[in-house]
């Protein structure tokens, strides 16, 4: 075993011991820092280069499972885990799906995750894909992944200087538009800014930024966008006079 390897192991295990020890129930908190650390550590073995698995099954004791398979928790480590990906630099291929069961091996208080791509396979077991890009594994114990609302808030756009300092706006998976058209997403009143001015897509569920045939151009911190440009977290886009401020909320 290597010696990262050691050290998460030894991570997981004291950090099992205490969470045994202090609480007698799975906290959502613990659950979402099992997917980071699962994120995190496919992404450091670094197989695909940056890319990390979209397919993730967490596993819970009966009773914390009961307690915790509710649709805004659902929702909040989907939305947690786009977040990692945005901040740790990396893309993600296909529909994530999150599938959350319950193992009656597991004692209250502990979860397992394990992060898949379309291609892995989960103890011998070979995924299978179906209409929807819904993943069913042949082993039975596991249930389809819940389907899950379409837009999540993600990321923000903040206008740090020009006339339309302090506009804000909150988005996630969808197309947003920029400029001075009226049915933009971002309507900026800027004389120097064209009537669509500039545009972000969601690819790979990364946000990137294209120039929409502008009359003064876009740019991203001080540099032309002539091509889609990937966008990270604390990028600022200058559009005329406006600058906006790329961030994960």
């Amino acid at each position: 075993m290597s010696i990262g390897g050691l050290e998460s192991f030894l991570e997981k295990k004291i950090e099992g011991f205490f969470n045994r020890k202090l609480s007698s129930v799975l906290e959502p908190s613990e659950v979402i820092k099992q997917l980071e650390r699962e994120i995190l550590r496919r992404k450091r073995r670094g197989q695909r280069g940056n890319v990390v698995p979209n397919s993730y099954f967490v596993e819970m004791a009966q009773e914390d499972y009961q307690r915790l398979c509710a649709r805004r928790f659902l929702d909040e480590i989907y939305i947690r885990v786009e977040k990692v990906v945005i901040n740790n630099d990396c893309f993600m291929d296909g529909k994530l799906e999150i599938t959350i069961n319950s193992n009656d091996s597991l004692t209250v208080g502990n979860c397992e995750v394990k992060g898949l791509f379309a291609d892995d396979s989960y103890q011998d077991e070979q995924p299978q894909e179906v209409e929807c890009n819904t993943i069913v594994l042949n082993k039975g114990d596991f249930n389809p992944p819940l389907n899950l609302p379409v837009e999540y808030k993600l990321v923000s756009l903040l206008a740090v200087n020009g006339p339309d300092i302090d506009s804000y706006l909150e988005f996630g998976e969808k197309n947003i538009y920029i400029g001075r058209r009226i049915n933009n997403d971002f309507i900026l009143t800027d004389t120097n800014a064209s009537r669509v001015h500039a545009y972000i897509s969601y690819e790979r569920h990364r946000h990137v930024l294209h120039d929409a045939e502008s009359l003064n151009g876009t740019y991203v911190n001080g540099k032309a966008v002539v091509s889609p440009q990937l966008l990270r977290p604390g990028d600022e886009i200058s559009i005329g006079d406006t600058v906006l401020l790329y961030e994960v909320i």
